[in-house]
Parts: C-alpha cells; structure tokens; sequence
C-alpha cells in the first residue's frame, strides 16, 4: 500500500468514495443517495480541480464531472480495488451514477451550478477579508 502523500488526487477521491458507500450502503438504492453521491463528486472537482483547470475542457459541468469520473475511473487496478472495503460495491455505485447522471442531465447541471455559486461565494468573501484600520487612524496632514 502506496503512502497517503504519494496518492494521486484521483486515488484519494476514490478512498473517499469507499468511505462514502461503506457508510451509506444500505440506502444505496435510494436516488437521494446517488443525489449526494453526485454532490460529493462536484464537491471534490470544485476543491482540487477547478481551480486548476483540471478536468474542465467543457462549457457544460456535467462533460466536467464525466471527465473527473473517466480519470477516477482509470485509476482503479486490481491492487487498489483489494485494498478498499466496498471495491464491488465501488464499481456498481459508479455504473449506477452514471445512470443517475444520464437520467436527469439538466438536474445535474442545476447541482453543479448551485454548489459552483456557493464555491465562488465562498473563495470571493475569503479574498475580501476586511483588515481594520491601524490604531490611531490615519494621520492628518
């Protein structure tokens, strides 16, 4: 087993993933589960790829997130899928997301864009914090 600092980001995700379906297993049938599922891969795509332009080739979010699924996919071999608590699990949550994706792209798009405003919002108020003045004020000429 490779160390945490040596993983790519794809492989990170993917532990993340196994987390993620171990816990939430027995709802795995549930379409809200896939929705969150969804989120968690657009949450992950904003935080490490969106900023540097990884996996953002397209105009529309949801060929975005296909991409990031297509790079996270071709990661998974055979070692890392014996290391993961849910590997059989793994792949038949991938296949059904996609399902779930191609199902309703116009929702998807919605969830992109919503948790995309929220991520801009967010990086937007964090480069306008407000730095008081200096004790004293300014000096009067």
């Amino acid at each position: 087993m490779r160390n945490n600092d040596t993983l790519t980001q794809e492989e990170k995700f993917i532990r993340v993933v196994d987390k993620y379906i171990l816990r939430h297993r027995e709802q795995a049938n549930n379409n809200e589960f896939y929705r969150k599922f969804y989120m968690l891969f657009v949450g992950y795509h904003l935080k490490y790829f969106y900023a540097r332009a990884q996996y953002s080739n397209s105009c529309f979010h949801v060929d975005n997130i296909m991409q990031m699924f297509i790079g996270v996919v071709s990661c998974l071999n055979g070692n890392l899928l014996r290391q993961l608590t849910s590997g059989g699990s793994l792949l038949q949550s991938l296949n059904s997301l996609v399902n779930y994706i191609s199902k309703d792209p116009d929702e998807a798009e919605r969830i992109y864009a919503d948790l995309l405003a929220q991520y801009e919002r967010g990086r937007i108020s964090r480069s306008m914090a407000y730095t008081p003045p200096r004790p004293g004020g300014r000096k009067r000429l």
